[in-house]
């Protein structure tokens, strides 16, 4: 069925891919859950007709927890592969072996909790500013990820930390699951509009 959208030029994001680390696919479905969103895995979970065979080896993450489509406005979440397991093993002997290195990558690290909204994340609107405090209270609640995740406060327009008085923002920071280098890490956005009627 093709896409409905309002407008004969618009584009939309479709889908990001995520990954996890060997042993902590469960891991990476508990954090997504605490973020609010439904996580749906193949593996273990009842599989609607639509989501097709190619999908086993992916958790597909809802973001509307409500929806069921499996192309627009979901993740994908698999087990990183083979060679960037391995090119990511070497880095971390590096880090291990290289003080400035390692140094750089700790600066890296800290700069996400430092200066949030300036570091690469990905963006995910939230209907109020209350789902987005109880989706860190469960995030920091959560025993499982302690010491792999750091919450930002929630930024309010007008208040400390707050860049930009169109939206609340808060921003998790997380190495379990990652667009790009696990080492590196995954910082989401949790934001309400409220410049928009």
């Amino acid at each position: 069925m093709p896409r409905e959208l309002s407008h004969p030029t618009a584009k939309m994001l479709s889908h990001l891919e995520l990954i996890y680390a060997p042993g902590e696919r469960a891991l990476a479905a508990t954090l997504l859950r605490a973020l609010g969103f439904r996580v749906l895995d193949p593996q273990t979970d009842p599989i609607p007709e639509n989501l097709g065979p190619a999908a086993a080896p992916f958790l597909i993450v809802y973001l509307d927890p409500g929806s069921d489509d499996v192309f627009d406005n979901v993740l994908y979440v698999s087990e990183v592969s083979a060679p960037q397991r391995r090119f990511e093993e070497a880095l971390r002997k590096r880090f291990a072996a290289d003080r400035e290195l390692a140094r750089l990558h700790e600066e890296l690290r800290a700069a996400y909790a430092d200066k949030p909204q300036g570091m690469t994340h990905i963006g995910v609107g939230f209907a109020t500013a209350e789902e987005i405090e109880r989706a860190c209270e469960r995030v920091a609640r959560e025993p499982a990820l302690a010491g792999r995740v750091v919450i930002s406060p929630v930024y309010r327009p007008g208040g400390p930390g707050s860049l930009d008085d169109r939206v609340v923002q808060a921003f998790v920071y997380t190495d379990v699951v990652a667009t790009g280098l696990l080492c590196a890490g995954q910082q989401m956005e949790l934001q309400l509009r409220v410049d928009a009627a």
